[in-house]
């Protein structure tokens, strides 16, 4: 009886090594990366997945294994040089979910030691969904060089990316 009890216990434990570390993974935790093909590796996944070799070898070869192949382990956007634009050039912004307060969305443009140029500016009412693209545009006047694109709701930079301006 013993034993049938400890090789459950060894099965058991088996089963745990392999599915816990997908629970813990950069895919369930960022399921939105899921696809990314490149970008700066998330540190913060890379080393929650090698804390889980100290629990075993399989399991942090397995979350590994899955955050590479699915690119959870990538940050979002980032891919090692900043996107190209060009001057006049249409650009979108995906939205999803619906607003959670009343909020204005601002959308701008900023270039070394030039003020912030406004590119999009759009008010959600609380629970208005904001699927769909936003589109807006570059300055047809804007010379090249690297500029930051930055998104701020009700006054607050939320994000922003660095935006190469080319001829």
């Amino acid at each position: 009886m013993k034993r049938f009890l400890r090789k459950k216990a060894v099965i058991l434990l088996v089963l745990v090594c392999f599915t816990l570390p997908t629970f813990q993974c950069g895919l369930i935790l960022y399921p939105e990366r899921n696809g990314q093909k490149q970008g700066d590796i998330d540190v913060r996944v890379l080393v929650m997945d090698c804390l889980w070799l100290i629990v075993g070898v399989v399991p942090g070869v397995v979350a590994l294994v899955v955050d590479f192949a699915t690119g959870c382990i990538y940050e979002p956007g980032k891919t090692g040089e900043a996107p190209k634009a060009k001057p006049g050039q249409k650009l979108s912004l995906n939205l999803r979910g619906p607003a959670p307060a009343d909020a204005d969305l601002m959308v701008t443009l900023t270039g070394k030691d030039q003020p912030a140029v406004p590119l999009l500016a759009r008010h959600f009412q609380q629970g208005e969904e904001k699927f769909g693209p936003l589109t807006f545009a570059m300055p047809k006047d804007l010379a090249a060089g690297d500029y930051e694109l930055a998104i701020s709701v009700n006054g607050v930079e939320n994000a922003s990316w660095p935006v190469e301006v080319t001829d």
